[in-house]
C-alpha cells in the first residue's frame, strides 16, 4: 500500500498548525514579513500601499494578499 501523507491521513482526528511571523517596518507603509512553519520553510513577503494612500506602491497591498488567500 502506498504511503499516505500526514495531511491526508484520515485516522488523524485533529491537527495543530502553527506559523510564526516576523514583521519589519521599512517605511510607514512598506512592511517585510518573514513567515515560517516549525522553524523552517521561511518565506518573505513585501507589502505596501499605493501612492494615493501614502505608500510607494512598491509591493502588493494587504488587500491583494487577502484576496489571493481567499481564492486559494
Amino acid at each position: 500500500m502506498a504511503h499516505v501523507p500526514e495531511g491526508l491521513d484520515p485516522t488523524i482526528q485533529s491537527r495543530d498548525i502553527v506559523f510564526e511571523a516576523d514583521v519589519q517596518s521599512v517605511t510607514p507603509f512598506l512592511k517585510l514579513a518573514t513567515v515560517s512553519h516549525k522553524g523552517s520553510a521561511h518565506k518573505t513577503f513585501a507589502c505596501d500601499e499605493g501612492p494615493t494612500l501614502g505608500g510607494l506602491g512598491s509591493a502588493p497591498t494587504p488587500l491583494m494578499y487577502f484576496s489571493a488567500a481567499l481564492a486559494f
